[in-house]
């Protein structure tokens, strides 16, 4: 079976980070929280998958988009 459970803030996540019939963690996010989320895998030896950024990378430029380009 698998599930897709989806919510913010630390107590959402560590509840479910530490839940016993949780069999596998994926998380994306910063990498202070992934650390966290790893030390809690590895006590309970839980597949995790970590997809780790330093930051949020931005969808749209700052630069104008020229006049002759639609969208």
């Amino acid at each position: 079976m698998f599930n897709v459970v989806t919510g913010s803030g630390a107590g959402c996540g560590a509840a479910l980070t530490a839940h016993p019939q949780v069999a596998k963690v994926s998380f994306t996010g910063s990498t202070a929280t992934g650390k966290q989320i790893a030390r809690v895998a590895a006590d309970r030896l839980t597949r995790v998958t970590l997809e780790l950024v330093a930051r949020i990378r931005r969808l749209c430029s700052k630069t104008p988009t020229p006049s002759g380009i639609e969208g």
